[in-house]
């Protein structure tokens, strides 16, 4: 089993990327649009069996479900009832049914709502592979590679959506996804949890990831009122998976980063 690649699923809601990557080999990555007229599972269940590679062996299968009804809590509380009763006292109903996941290197669970009859499918086919929300591997990564700052806010912009996470000496003290229409929501989303996390715009930074453009036009308009505001150095222990990773999505690397360690 070590020798063979492992698979890496990122599950939006109309499109699904897959990386598969071993070490020295050339990452393989795709994306499969889902049909927006199906439900989720009907979706899944098209697009990967018109997909025999995702089929193949695997040496660990990792999958992300995004969803935007979720909840980030203490991982002491990350037992089905309790965690259900504070998924319920944030939203008025779960649509689906309620998924939950421990994040590493820190301690938070998120509990999240995901369609009906989704995860049951993706054990089935992929023979209980590890299931996330999609801040999950962010989290991790902030919470490694920031161990030893003071505040830092890491901001990944992809989609139409920015990921936002903040940590304090490697400790989680923000996680969320927020959509955006332009760069001055994305630049009103970074200042408030900068100043939520009581952040110091002199001592602490932001560091940037996603979209280019975005990225750089994010960093003019956020260095005229914090100090340090950098794109993200490319992590180099996900070099392990091969020279070309540095060319996939930082969600992809992130994701692969947690599957590996």
């Amino acid at each position: 089993m070590t020798n063979l690649p492992a698979l890496a699923i990122d599950i939006d809601r109309d499109k699904l990327h897959y990386l598969i990557y071993a070490r020295d080999v050339k990452p393989t990555m795709a994306t499969i649009e889902l049909n927006s007229s199906d439900n989720l599972k009907q979706a899944l269940e098209n697009a990967v069996y018109d997909t025999p590679l995702l089929l193949e062996e695997y040496s660990r299968i990792t999958i992300v479900l995004h969803s935007q009804h979720f909840v980030v809590m203490p991982a002491q509380l990350a037992e089905q009832k309790i965690a259900r009763q504070v998924f319920d006292a944030s939203f008025s109903q779960l649509e689906g049914e309620l998924m939950l996941c421990k994040v590493k290197n820190t301690d938070a669970a998120i509990a999240c709502d995901v369609p009906q009859g989704v995860t049951a499918f993706l054990a089935r086919t992929f023979g209980t592979p590890t299931l996330l929300h999609h801040l999950a591997p962010l989290c991790a990564y902030c919470a490694e590679a920031y161990a030893d700052d003071n505040g830092c806010l890491h901001i990944n912009i992809n989609d139409k959506e920015a990921h936002i996470v903040a940590t304090r000496n490697g400790k989680l003290q923000l996680a969320n996804t927020y959509p955006y229409r332009s760069l001055d929501d994305i630049i009103y989303f970074a200042l408030a949890a900068f100043k939520e996390c009581r952040f110091d715009s002199r001592a602490d930074k932001i560091l940037l990831t996603g979209d280019n453009e975005l990225r750089s036009q994010l960093a003019e308009q956020l260095r005229q009122r914090i100090s340090y505001v950098m794109p993200e150095v490319f992590p180099a222990q996900a070099l392990q998976l091969g020279k070309d990773v540095i060319t996939l999505p930082f969600n992809l690397v992130t994701l692969a980063l947690y599957a590996n360690n």
